[in-house]
C-alpha cells in the first residue's frame, strides 16, 4: 500500500473526511495520480476547492463556519500561543478542532457527509479524481495551514471583525431619549417586630428545649418595647 499523504492533524482528517476509509483501493490510485503530478490548477475560494485531475474538472465543497463562531474561537484564543497560532493560520491543531466540536458542534474539518463533492467523470459513489484532489490539498495544508481556513471561510470573518470592537465602549447619540426625573420616594411602611422571624418559621435549632426563632421573637418584642436611648 502507498504511503499516506498528509502529516498534520488537519490534513489527515481532511483526507480520511473526503475517503473514509484510505486503505481502499480507490484512496491508493488517488495517491499515486498526486505523486505522478495529475492534480493542476488547484484553487481553494471559501466553500470550494476545485482542480482539474486529468481531463476531469474536480470540485470538494463545505459551507463557511459561521462568523460569530470564529469570532468566538478568535476572542478564546488571544493571548494563548499554540492556540493564537492556529487561529491566525501558522498550526495544525488538535486542541482548536476539538473546541469548534464539542463547544459549539462545527468541526473545522467537516464530516464526511456535510461535503459537496463533484467530479466530472460522473461515477457514483466517489473517483480517483475526487481522492487525488483531496490527498493534494492535504498536501497543501502540510505547507499552510492556512489554506483549511480560507476554505472554511475563517479568513474572511476574521477580517470583517474589527479588532477591539468588543470592548469598545457604547457610544451614545446626543439625540437618544432621555429619562424623566424619578419620583420621589414613597415612605417605608414599618413592619410589625419580628415580621421576617415569622415567615421563615421555625429554625430547627433548639436553646434550653425553646426553638430559637421564638428566643429571638422574644429578644425583638423587648428591644421594641425599650425606650429610645
Amino acid at each position: 500500500m502507498n504511503e499516506r499523504i498528509g502529516k498534520g492533524p488537519w490534513a489527515r482528517l481532511l483526507a480520511s473526511a473526503v475517503l473514509p476509509d484510505e486503505g481502499s483501493s480507490l484512496a491508493e490510485r488517488g495517491r499515486a495520480l498526486v505523486r505522478l503530478g495529475a492534480v493542476r490548477d488547484l484553487v481553494v475560494t471559501t466553500g470550494a476547492v476545485t482542480g482539474r485531475v486529468g481531463a476531469c474538472d474536480v470540485t470538494i465543497g463545505a459551507e463557511p463556519v459561521p462568523p460569530r463562531i470564529w469570532a468566538a474561537m478568535t476572542r478564546s484564543a488571544h493571548g494563548n500561543g499554540p492556540f493564537e497560532a492556529a487561529v491566525e493560520g501558522r498550526e495544525q491543531s488538535v486542541h482548536l478542532e476539538y473546541l469548534m466540536t464539542a463547544d459549539w458542534e462545527q468541526p473545522l474539518v467537516p464530516r464526511t457527509t456535510a461535503l459537496a463533492r463533484h467530479c466530472t467523470c460522473g461515477r457514483a459513489g466517489g473517483c480517483e479524481h475526487l481522492a487525488a484532489l483531496a490527498y493534494a490539498f492535504a498536501q497543501e495544508i502540510d505547507r499552510d495551514p492556512s489554506i483549511l481556513l480560507r476554505w472554511r471561510g475563517c479568513e474572511a470573518a476574521q477580517e470583517e471583525a474589527e479588532p477591539g470592537m468588543a470592548d469598545a465602549p457604547a457610544v451614545i447619540p446626543e439625540d437618544a431619549w432621555e429619562a424623566g426625573p424619578l419620583p420621589a420616594p414613597r415612605p417605608l411602611r414599618p413592619l410589625p417586630t419580628g415580621a421576617v422571624l415569622k415567615r421563615l418559621g421555625p429554625s430547627g435549632l433548639r436553646v434550653s428545649g425553646t426553638d430559637l426563632a421564638e428566643l429571638l421573637q422574644r429578644a425583638y418584642a423587648s428591644f421594641a418595647a425599650s425606650p429610645r436611648r
